[in-house]
């Protein structure tokens, strides 16, 4: 098992079971206690389980996958305002990548206005609702279904994305730390929102403020590494004056 993919395991398993032991970890894991422990270290560097004697447990700032039908149900209203700043950066004859999630559903719901448009995603219920207008050139990644949420992964959404240019990439996120950057639940999203980000001469961030001041397990990219951030109102004053004074563009709407 690569080192990722046990530190991973390990957090998913401390999400589930609430804590661990080292000793019966090493031995599932079938390596040394003394590997383990350096895993628990560097995931508590990096604030996402507490170390306890002998072990470790959950930490209150770690976030798991949300199932999307609950997704839907959530700040609808702020997901329709970045929606609608979103659209405005986007011109007839764009090619757009749109990451998988609700939001970028919304931002979907909008982009049937336009004349000409070629779409590239990862969610299926994104490709399903824009194929149905002929002013729309849907391309779907394919590539393994995540059941919770709808979105492509794996080795065939990877390579088609590295094989695409785009004007505009919205990238979705469950988790943005002012510090830390973009991070996600899980392995298998990192290098699909990594490729989407080479892929773009634009990238944007399109995410509610109950995404902000969270780490998740896996690190996509740094704040500097994006074009521009869309949030809504309700994110904290301070933390959105911090983001800016690191000379980030980010717009609340």
């Amino acid at each position: 098992m690569l080192q990722a993919e046990r530190r991973n395991f390990i957090v998913q398993y401390i999400n589930r079971k609430g804590s661990l032991i080292v000793e019966d970890i090493a031995k599932e894991l079938k390596t040394s206690p003394m590997t383990i422990r350096r895993d628990l270290k560097y995931l508590e560097d990096n604030n996402l389980i507490t170390r306890t004697h002998g072990g470790a447990v959950s930490h209150s700032v770690l976030t798991d996958e949300t199932p999307y039908n609950q997704k839907t149900k959530e700040y609808i209203d702020e997901k329709k305002r970045i929606a609608q700043f979103s659209i405005t950066l986007i011109e007839d004859g764009h090619t757009v990548i749109l990451d998988a999630g609700t939001t970028s559903m919304e931002i979907a719901k909008l982009l049937v206005d336009f004349k000409k448009l070629k779409v590239i995603t990862t969610d299926l219920l994104i490709a399903a609702f824009l194929s149905q207008y002929k002013n729309i050139e849907v391309y779907c990644t394919g590539g393994i279904i995540q059941s919770m949420t709808g979105a492509c992964s794996g080795t065939q959404a990877r390579e088609f994305l590295q094989n695409v240019y785009a004007d505009v990439a919205f990238l979705g996120a469950s988790s943005i730390d002012a510090d830390f950057g973009v991070t996600t639940p899980t392995i298998e999203k990192v290098e699909i929102k990594k490729q989407m980000i080479k892929s773009a001469e634009t990238v944007i961030l399109a995410a509610d403020h109950t995404k902000f001041g969270k780490r998740s397990f896996a690190k996509i990219c740094s704040l500097d590494e994006l074009d521009y951030i869309i949030t809504d109102l309700g994110i904290n004053t301070n933390l959105l004056e911090k983001i800016q004074s690191n000379g980030i563009k980010i717009k609340a709407v």
